[in-house]
């Protein structure tokens, strides 16, 4: 019987010390070990998600959902001297967690010259008055069924306070400037005589101002000069992300990933010219005149003036059969390039849809892209949807194109000719 007692003694030492053991692991781990998880979210077209292909709509309501992206600028360098220098930039985003086309919206900045980075200027504050701070150098408009306009305090604030709702993979998410930068100084005292170095920390808290100058630098130090491009900025160094979760309705803190990389999406259009009429603007307005003009006889048109946007579809096309190839290929026949070639102004985007009921209704499977196919005739975005197949681009099909954008679905297999194209390109997976 001693010896039992003796034994369960023992025993219950032994589990408390492994009670204490797990229990001072477990301690440790909550408050010392971080996992660390690296996520991207890639933030792009900002179209709602009751947007769906529709006789109803017209071509330019089309165009104008397809072109949707999160931030768009705009920048007259004014290298000729024939304007005035102007940079814009707007944010296109949802008023909520719908992502429906009602709850469309976008706000933006324009800053009349050209602001550089090194025009920027530290300016000591406090977090209360960093996250109300909006630059006084720049003009201010949101944008609400197609109308552009400044309301003052009637308008989104861009600032830190504000949280825009966008999409990224058809959910919904908040994302808000929230970065800062830390650095540290070193400052003598008359109390140690001025031999001991105290250090001080400094805190910058972002704003627009910073957002704003890194896309114009951006946009300025294009390898591709000037133009209408896309390009991917990296927005970690300043915006926070939160998805929206469904069931308490709220947008929740992300609890998962600790560094986190939002991949955006710029639209921006480059030119040599300088701004001459409000038409120009991304907003339809310049120092908040609707009516800016520079002396109207004077402004050269050929660069300012409105494009008419063209979409053509699988019935403007012509097919060749192939018989080694079992099925047709497309080309663009010669009455709608004359056409175009009577219309300098035009912009044509090229949408084929390979399982379109016009093309069941002939009976007809695309299988690529003839020789020559579009060969000289401009195209801004080429789009080819369809299930997963192999796709051929023959011998100068997209040749003088100035081709910018293509956008082709998930499966979709291409067999490129080394000469189909002869300029480079933005890939964009459907």
């Amino acid at each position: 019987m001693k010896t039992l007692k003796v034994i369960g003694n023992c025993c219950f030492v032994f589990l408390a010390i492994i009670g204490l053991c797990v229990s001072l692991a477990y301690g440790y781990y909550h408050f010392f070990v971080k996992d660390v998880t690296t996520g991207t979210n890639y933030i792009d077209n900002q179209i709602a998600l009751d947007i769906v292909a529709s006789d109803d709509l017209t071509e330019e309501q089309k165009n104008e959902f397809e072109e949707r992206y999160f931030m768009e600028a705009n920048f007259f360098s004014n290298a000729k001297n024939n304007g005035i220098a102007l940079q814009e930039l707007k944010f296109n985003y949802f008023t909520d967690y719908s992502l429906s086309s009602n709850a469309y919206r976008s706000t933006g900045m324009q800053y009349l010259g050209d602001l550089k980075q090194s025009d920027l200027i530290i300016t000591e504050t406090t977090e209360q008055e960093a996250q109300r701070y909006e630059s006084t150098s720049f003009s201010y408009y949101d944008t609400t069924n197609g109308v552009s306009w400044e309301g003052n305090k009637l308008r989104t604030q861009l600032n830190r306070e504000s949280a825009f709702t966008i999409k990224i993979d058809n959910r919904a998410f908040q994302i808000q400037l929230t970065g800062t930068y830390e650095w540290t100084t070193y400052k003598r005292s008359w109390w140690s005589l001025w031999l001991y170095n105290q250090p001080i920390t400094n805190i910058l808290y972002y704003n627009y101002l910073n957002v704003f100058a890194d896309c114009m630098e951006a946009i300025r130090t294009n390898n591709q000069g000037y133009g209408d491009y896309y390009i991917t900025v990296d927005l970690s160094e300043y915006f926070t992300i939160r998805e929206y979760d469904l069931e308490s309705g709220k947008y929740k803190e992300d609890n998962v990933t600790d560094i986190i990389k939002n991949y955006s999406v710029l639209k921006f259009h480059y030119d040599e010219n300088g701004a001459r009429n409000s038409t120009q603007s991304l907003f339809g307005i310049i120092d908040c005149n609707p009516s800016y003009d520079i002396v109207e006889e004077e402004i050269d048109t050929t660069y300012w003036q409105e494009r008419m946007v063209y979409t053509l579809n699988e019935d403007d096309f012509s097919y060749r059969y192939s018989d080694v190839y079992q099925g047709y290929f497309l080309s663009l026949n010669m009455d709608t390039k004359k056409m175009f070639d009577e219309m300098p102004r035009a912009k044509v985007n090229v949408n084929i849809d390979l399982q379109a009921q016009y093309l069941k209704d002939k009976n007809i499977n695309i299988v690529g892209l003839d020789y020559n196919a579009f060969e000289g005739f401009e195209i801004d975005t080429l789009t080819i949807k369809g299930q997963a197949q192999k796709f051929y681009l023959l011998e100068k099909s997209l040749y003088d194109t100035q081709l910018q954008t293509f956008k082709y679905s998930k499966g979709l297999e291409f067999d490129i000719a080394p000469n189909a194209t002869n300029n480079e390109y933005q890939g964009v997976e459907l």
